[in-house]
């Protein structure tokens, strides 16, 4: 056995990847079983669910008119910082003394009261729209989402009961109600050109004619629209919790609406015309990593949304004519990582640059029985084979693509030792000049700086605008073959250099993605 095959074989041994699912048909609920990864996840995805308050009572009072939850979304996922209440009448005072909100039946600390218009901004004017802000934190942050174990999506909860009072004009006003489907979402609202689109494609598992469906949503920046030239357009692609049919799970499921924010929009610059880019979102019904049998693979599959993921991008660039078709940058986190690898390698002269996020497309391909299913071994790990998934012919095909790889070294659920890091190797040592790779340790958190998230959490980094750093490309091309292949992780920025090319030295991820262009 070499080198590469034995650490291969322990990494497997010791952690078994992904949600790995069987193959051969049937509904994702039938077929998708507990493993090491499925319960990290579950663990990550229902971590800051606290527990519910006892005994809530409700307060006496006048009741409110109307009732708002405010959704914003944060490093792991959407939380409620705030209630907005349509009071009877406007009155000339309000008060944070007394106030109580209780969320989902979990209690809440009121930090601030004031007078807002009735999308919560708040304003020196009394007002009959009153805002409450709350404490939001990575273990209390109101979540409206509940993440559905059996098929392994995030989904908007079924009720969100929301208990509140606040004291006006000395007199107590009250919430009781539930208020799932009073949602305000400035963020999502942002992405306002929505659209799906739909088409009829082989299923490469059964060979039949199957009518596939994307959902999109896409920022629409006046200044953009208005300079009268073509710019730049980042497209997002989901992890595995967040696929389905409302698109607003995806994104804020990974903080998505980022993207959109100054700090990211700021590093984007095209002559003649305002800074900013377009972002384009783009959402599945099942997994990115489904290659056609409704489930999630260990990524050594073609996706079933391939053909149609291209097509769908094609007709966006084409119905949008200030889109510069030769800056397209295509990323992702984990599914969406898989995903952004997956349409590499098969229309590799489309992109102008990638940056996919603990990117889930294998290296090598797993062992399967004689019904298609993913066999096990002692451990209940994945079985290798001595077949290359990422072959040679795959690493020639994109290694002149500009691509820079984010991921932390103890990720639980893709271990990018059987992923992004032999592929990286692989593509420096076939000479790639313009790959990239910061690599973390652990991923903690900016928005509540006192949590750690589980290490799968990298696009976190991405995000915030935290990359800006890349591991040695000498020492990960030359180094030893073995579990750390040259790499040195680093949660200071990813790397101890910078990214270069002829353009010049850049300070972080975007700042290089913007000077990509293709010839």
């Amino acid at each position: 056995m070499t080198a590469t095959r034995k650490w291969m074989a322990l990494a497997l041994a010791s952690l078994f990847l992904l949600t790995l699912a069987a193959c051969g048909g049937g509904t994702p609920q039938q077929q998708q079983e507990p493993n090491a990864s499925t319960e990290a996840m579950i663990e990550a995805e229902t971590a800051n669910q606290p527990t519910e308050a006892d005994n809530v009572e409700i307060p006496d009072g006048t009741p409110v008119e109307a009732a708002w939850i405010y959704v914003q979304g944060y490093e792991w996922g959407p939380g409620v910082p705030k209630l907005i209440l349509e009071l009877p009448q406007a009155p000339q005072s309000v008060t944070k003394d007394g106030a109580l909100a209780v969320t989902a039946g979990v209690q809440r600390t009121v930090t601030e009261v004031g007078f807002s218009d009735s999308a919560g901004a708040y304003t020196d004017e009394p007002s009959n729209y009153v805002t409450m802000e709350m404490e939001t934190t990575y273990q209390n942050s109101g979540s409206p989402f509940t993440y559905n174990a059996e098929i392994f999506m995030n989904q908007w909860s079924e009720s969100y009961p929301v208990v509140a009072s606040v004291v006006a004009d000395g007199v107590t006003y009250v919430v009781n109600k539930d208020l799932i489907d009073a949602r305000i979402c400035p963020e999502t609202e942002a992405f306002s050109n929505r659209g799906e689109y739909s088409g009829s494609y082989q299923n490469r598992m059964t060979k039949t004619m199957e009518d596939y469906t994307l959902r999109y949503a896409a920022n629409a920046p006046e200044a953009l629209l208005n300079d009268g030239v073509q710019n730049p357009l980042i497209i997002w692609l989901h992890g595995q919790g967040e696929g389905g049919t409302d698109v607003d799970i995806a994104l804020i499921g990974n903080e998505v609406v980022a993207l959109n924010r100054e700090e990211i929009q700021s590093q984007f610059t095209t002559p003649g015309g305002a800074n900013g880019a377009y972002v384009l979102a783009v959402q599945c019904e099942t997994y990115w990593m489904d290659g056609g049998d409704g489930t999630n693979s260990g990524g050594d599959v073609m996706s079933r949304y391939t053909e149609i993921l291209m097509d769908a991008i094609e007709d966006f660039v084409r119905n949008h004519a200030d889109i510069d078709p030769n800056r397209i940058y295509l990323g992702g986190c984990s599914n969406g990582g898989y995903m952004t690898v997956n349409m590499l390698v098969t229309y590799p002269d489309y992109w102008a640059a990638a940056y996919p996020n603990c990117e889930a497309y294998a290296w090598a391909v797993f062992e399967r029985d004689a019904d298609g299913n993913y066999t096990r071994d002692e451990n209940n790990g994945y079985v290798l084979t001595a077949e290359r998934w990422m072959t040679d012919e795959k690493i020639q095909a994109i290694k002149d693509i500009p691509i820079w790889f984010v991921q932390a070294r103890q990720d639980p659920v893709v271990n990018p030792m059987l992923f992004s890091m032999p592929t990286y190797r692989a593509l420096l040592q076939a000479g790639a000049e313009n790959a990239w790779y910061s690599m973390f340790d652990t991923v903690p958190g900016t928005d509540d700086p006192s949590a750690e998230y589980m290490a799968h959490f990298a696009w976190v980094y991405t995000f915030n605008n935290q990359v800006t750093g890349v591991q040695n490309r000498d020492a990960v091309r030359e180094g030893p073959e073995d579990e750390i292949m040259g790499f040195v992780p680093d949660n200071n920025g990813g790397g101890a250099e910078k990214a270069s090319d002829a353009n010049g030295t850049y300070d972080n991820l975007f700042a290089w993605m913007n000077a990509q262009k293709k010839a």
